[in-house]
């Protein structure tokens, strides 16, 4: 269990955040909840959160997820939620501009929308969920499907909140409420927290192949530049040695470590985790344990 210890629990008592992020489709949900019955099989109290609104995590656990806290039934120390980004950024959006409708007149409020419709918003939405949440004392673990982008993080690094921002580029001058600077600082200690590899673990998948390699890349560089590094790559859907006993499961299996090489070199500071095409969909609560075991053993 060594290997894992540093990527997985927190070696000082605090909770451990593990974000997993990706291209579509490589697996982020499935090696979210494998890594979150990994670590509530080992006693950990973790909190499983996606922000898809499909929540395919509930298909994979095969349990219901909801909008609030809920325990999975059958699965000790084991909890999930889903935030919904279109329903956070809707909530966002109307609080700011209710709140602007009172201090300017309707060209502002017009210009301010049109900032405010942008995808951007949707992530720092869903993120500014996720704080609240990551801000509570329950869980030894939080693991997160998916993580948010660098520019999301840039943009709560600004001196006052994104609403504030929106005003000064509409030309105008606002002060900032105490309020505003209690949120502030509770979005400087989560984004410490995120540059914190004591505290937070970083993960990429792909699927051994160009796109997705350098897709995870490209994304891995962009937090570096905040200051974040990428701490485990995970290489999804590996074709077993034993298995490839075909000249085409062969040649894919050819394929595929030469991308490994490449993944090693590109992620040569983060650990490389190699899991394998297994001949089952990962789907409920006995194969999530035999898929776990497997891999973090």
């Amino acid at each position: 269990m060594n290997k894992w210890q540093n990527l997985l629990y927190s070696q000082t008592g605090r909770c451990k955040h593990i974000f997993f992020s990706g291209k579509g489709g490589v697996g982020k949900t499935s090696m979210a909840c494998i890594t979150a019955f990994a670590t509530a099989g080992k006693g950990y109290r973790t909190l499983l959160m996606t922000t898809d609104p499909a929540a395919h995590i509930g298909s994979v656990l095969e349990r219901p997820v909801f909008d609030e806290i809920t325990d999975v039934k059958g699965i000790p120390n084991l909890y999930t939620i889903k935030i919904d980004p279109k329903q956070a950024a809707e909530k966002y959006k109307n609080r700011i501009l209710e709140e602007a409708k009172k201090k300017f007149d309707a060209n502002i409020i017009t210009g301010m929308a049109e900032e405010l419709n942008s995808p951007c918003t949707e992530e720092m939405a869903a993120f500014l969920q996720y704080v609240d949440y990551a801000s509570l004392d329950d869980f030894d673990v939080i693991v997160i499907d998916t993580a948010p982008t660098g520019h999301t993080l840039r943009l709560l690094e600004l001196p006052m909140d994104w609403s504030k921002q929106l005003q000064v580029k509409a030309g105008l001058s606002t002060e900032v409420s105490e309020e505003d600077r209690a949120q502030k600082a509770k979005f400087d200690k989560m984004i410490a927290m995120m540059k914190d590899p004591a505290a937070t673990t970083f993960a990429f998948v792909m699927y051994p192949e160009k796109t997705p390699m350098i897709e995870a890349y490209r994304a891995s560089q962009e937090l570096a530049s905040f200051g974040i590094q990428t701490q485990m790559v995970i290489a999804n859907m590996m074709i077993p040695q034993e298995q490839a006993i075909t000249p085409f499961f062969q040649k894919r299996r050819n394929m595929q470590l030469k991308y490994i090489d490449e993944i090693r070199q590109k992620f040569s500071m983060a650990t490389l985790v190699q899991v394998p095409l297994f001949d089952r969909e990962i789907k409920g609560i006995e194969t999530l344990s035999m898929a776990s075991k497997l891999i973090f053993s």
